[in-house]
């Protein structure tokens, strides 16, 4: 194990099922996943939701997730 730790980010949708009149209705949404990947392997990922209008809040989010994970980069292994 070398310790390479790389961040990706990865633009897609998810779909949530709820519940909706008689049954049940499939709601899809857009976000980033931040993903943590250390010697190829994906170790950690966390999802921001963006609405179809991104917001302030939603950049803000993103922007704190991408800067976490970038930290994560430069901690010692194991950390």
């Amino acid at each position: 194990m070398t310790g390479e730790r790389q961040v990706r980010l990865r633009l897609g949708t998810r779909a949530v099922s709820v519940p909706a009149g008689h049954g049940r209705e499939v709601l899809e949404y857009a976000g980033v996943t931040v993903l943590r990947v250390e010697d190829g392997e994906p170790v950690e990922q966390a999802w921001v939701p963006v609405g179809t209008c991104p917001s302030y809040a939603d950049d803000e989010a993103l922007i704190a997730a991408w800067h976490a994970a970038l930290q994560w980069t430069k901690s010692p292994t194991g950390a």
